[in-house]
């Protein structure tokens, strides 16, 4: 049943992508600072940890291509570009990939996440 919600969370973002970059979403560090703290960042990856609790929330926001590795147990709701609602459960050592045009709003229903997520700007060659 996992995988059902992360094939719909994928679908519903590869289908959210917005028509240019000028209609993207803020930056997840940007807009939500007290959330997603940059722990590295370099030309190639930005990695950033995510913290919060139940009746936590985050606006809408965008990331580019990355890995997020669950350390917390959670029920997120993932608002889409779109409006489209998704509910979905992380657990301790859940990997999830996200493709480009990642753009959602969340708010975490139940639990405690933790995650910390690796996301792509360049290819080492």
């Amino acid at each position: 049943m996992k995988y059902h919600f992360l094939f719909v969370l994928l679908i519903g973002l590869a289908l959210g992508l917005p028509a240019t970059a000028q209609e993207r979403a803020p930056d997840s560090v940007a807009i939500h600072p007290e959330v997603h703290h940059v722990l590295f960042d370099n030309e190639h990856v930005r990695v950033f940890r995510a913290i919060g609790s139940a009746g936590e929330t985050s606006p809408m926001h965008s990331h580019p291509p990355f890995v997020l590795v669950s350390l917390g147990e959670a029920r997120m709701q993932l608002t889409l570009a779109d409006g489209e609602k998704v509910i979905f459960d992380l657990l301790p050592g859940d990997v999830h990939w996200m493709g480009e045009g990642a753009q959602h709003s969340w708010e975490l229903l139940s639990g405690h996440a933790h995650v910390v997520a690796v996301e792509v700007k360049s290819a080492v060659q």
